[in-house]
Formats: C-alpha cells, sequence, structure tokens
C-alpha cells in the first residue's frame, strides 16, 4: 500500500507539472503575441513605482493585497478537497496558476527584453519559489480527498483523509513568505530598476 501511495503521487505531480507548463506556455504566448499592448502601460508602471520609490511604506491595504496574492491559488486547490471532481478543478488551477506566472514575466520581458526578465526575478522570484511547494502539497492533499469523496460516495467506506497537519504548514510557510514578500521584495525591485537604468546608455 505504501508504494501504491508514492506511486499515485508521483504520478499526480507529473500531471500538475505538466498542467503548470501547459499554462505556462500559453502565458508566454499570449503576453509575447501582444507586446505593443503591455509594453506603454508596463514602462508607466515601473517608471511611477521609481519615481516614489523612497516613499513605499507597508499599509493595511497592501499586506492584505499581499495576503490574497499569495493565498489565491493555495486556497483554491484547498477548497478543491471538498468536492468529488476535486482533481480535474486542481489540474485545471495548476495550468491556471502557470498561466498567469508565466504571463506576468513574458509581459516584463516583451516590453523590457532580457532585462525585464531580470526585473520579474526581483518582482515575482520570492513569491514563485515559495508559493510552488505549499501549491503542490495542498493539491495532493485536496486530490486525495477529493479521491476519497468519490469512493465514498460509491458506496465504499473508507477512513478521511488526514490533511490538518499539510493545511498547518503551508499556512505557516506562506503567511511568512508575505512578510517576506512585503519587505524584501519592494528592495529588490529597487535594486534591479537601479541596475537598470544605470545599464542603459
Amino acid at each position: 500500500m505504501p508504494l501504491d501511495r508514492k506511486f499515485h503521487a508521483g504520478r499526480a505531480v507529473l500531471c500538475l507539472s505538466l498542467c503548470f507548463l501547459a499554462g505556462a506556455a500559453a502565458g508566454q504566448a499570449l503576453a509575447f503575441g501582444l507586446p505593443d499592448a503591455a509594453a506603454p502601460e508596463l514602462r508607466r508602471s515601473l517608471a511611477d513605482y521609481y519615481r516614489n520609490r523612497d516613499a513605499s511604506q507597508i499599509t493595511a491595504p497592501l499586506a492584505l493585497s499581499t495576503l490574497v496574492t499569495w493565498f489565491r491559488a493555495p486556497v483554491l486547490v484547498f477548497l478543491w478537497g471538498f468536492t468529488s471532481l476535486g482533481v480535474t478543478l486542481v489540474y485545471l488551477t495548476a495550468a491556471a496558476f502557470g498561466f498567469l506566472l508565466s504571463f506576468s514575466v513574458g509581459c516584463f520581458a516583451a516590453s523590457l527584453g532580457w532585462e525585464g526578465v531580470a526585473l520579474s526575478a526581483a518582482a515575482l522570484g520570492i513569491r514563485a519559489v515559495i508559493t510552488m511547494p505549499c501549491f503542490i502539497l495542498l493539491s495532493l492533499s485536496s486530490m486525495r480527498r477529493a479521491g476519497w469523496l468519490s469512493r465514498l460516495a460509491a458506496g465504499r467506506r473508507e477512513r478521511c483523509p488526514e490533511r490538518r497537519m499539510c493545511v498547518a504548514l503551508c499556512t505557516l510557510i506562506l503567511s511568512a513568505g508575505a512578510a517576506l514578500d512585503l519587505y524584501a521584495t519592494p528592495r529588490l525591485l529597487r535594486f534591479a530598476l537601479d541596475w537598470f537604468a544605470g545599464s542603459v546608455p
């Protein structure tokens, strides 16, 4: 039984990765297909941020917005564990997650060239690195529970999968990551903007 569970978990991670990559490919295609529409707005936003960078401070609306951004995808996949359609919904969410992240990076790159990749890493890197493992853990936990619900509806009596520890751990990690994001990302982005401004003749 343990070997069987490991096999299914590995297969689920592979499917999640493929869905994420498919969404990421679509995001890149869209971002690079519409560079003229994205470039002016992005350059204007970066210019405004650069002019006002010394006045930036952490406010309640900013903290709330950051928490929503960090918890949006993980909370969605957690909720999909309460429906028997959860497996399909988790895969669709993984594709959407990959699409949105890739589209954001693609807009930077399409608008600013290779320098945009550095800016996107500064702006999104912390969130991407910390959120992804939590997203995968919560996705696996929800898929196990969704499978249990399907079997329960079919009349099979099984013990409900435990996931409180996983949820608590991911909540702690995401909260700490959001706090780090609030503190470090503006500084990383300012550093990248200074480097970018200095690298332009």
